[in-house]
């Protein structure tokens, strides 16, 4: 994953809203979002090759998202696993935070986001843990500190948006968003990157409601075109 952008309760109508772009390699195997079998109230994509998440959400609101960190040095543990851990455990936020904090040696840097959707959401990374304000966020693979053009531009298309009524057209305002590319060529402006060995693997709005949560979730081929249907689940 290497945008998201999260509005924590910054609405009256949705308590959360997350729209996040994954970038990665295009030979990297991979499983689209699905209803997890081991776990059947969790949906989110998974790795096929060490079987974690960068994007997953519990029937309830629980949910975790990761990016990784450009540069980051390699390490012993899949960061996909902190998402994975999170979603199907029951910690609080802030004890996974803090349980994270003490063998964060083990994985390559990261931003981490876990949360229970319209109660809280903790901000994790190797040197800081901390509670997220209420307001609208955005990560990319920016070192902490550092921010890149397309995590302002993140922002502003989720807040622009977050005064609509139905989720449904929220979903695709930020589809279209997340899918849209601006026509730079740096991958630190860029927010859709339609590259054809590296690129937008998948776009993700999870959009939770005073009645459940809707997550969606378009796949994209090398160069940058749709690869499926959109897939969309509820959550009650």
């Amino acid at each position: 994953m290497c945008l998201i952008a999260l509005a924590h309760l910054a609405s009256s109508t949705f308590p959360l809203v997350i729209a996040a772009n994954r970038d990665e390699d295009h030979e990297r195997p991979t499983r689209d979002a699905h209803v997890w079998a081991e776990q059947p109230e969790v949906v989110g994509g998974t790795d096929a090759l060490f079987g974690g998440s960068w994007l997953a959400v519990r029937r309830g609101g629980r949910f975790a998202a990761v990016t990784n960190l450009r540069g980051a040095v390699r390490r012993s543990r899949s960061r996909g696993a902190l998402v994975r851990d999170f979603v199907t455990g029951e910690q609080s936020p802030e004890a996974y935070g803090e349980q994270i904090a003490s063998v964060a040696e083990e994985y390559a840097g990261f931003h981490l986001l876990a949360g229970v959707a319209g109660t809280t959401v903790q901000y994790i990374a190797p040197e800081l843990q901390a509670p997220l304000a209420a307001g609208v966020h955005a990560f990319s693979n920016a070192p902490r500190g550092e921010t890149w053009p397309k995590v302002p531009a993140a922002i502003e298309g989720l807040r622009n948006v977050l005064s609509l009524s139905e989720p449904e057209v929220l979903i695709e305002e930020l589809m279209r968003f997340l899918s849209t590319p601006r026509g730079t060529d740096s991958p630190l402006s860029e927010v859709f990157i339609r590259g054809n060995r590296y690129g937008t693997r998948s776009s993700t709005v999870v959009v939770a409601t005073g009645t459940g949560i809707l997550f969606a979730e378009q796949s994209f081929s090398p160069g940058g075109a749709p690869h499926g249907d959109r897939r969309t689940f509820r959550l009650a």
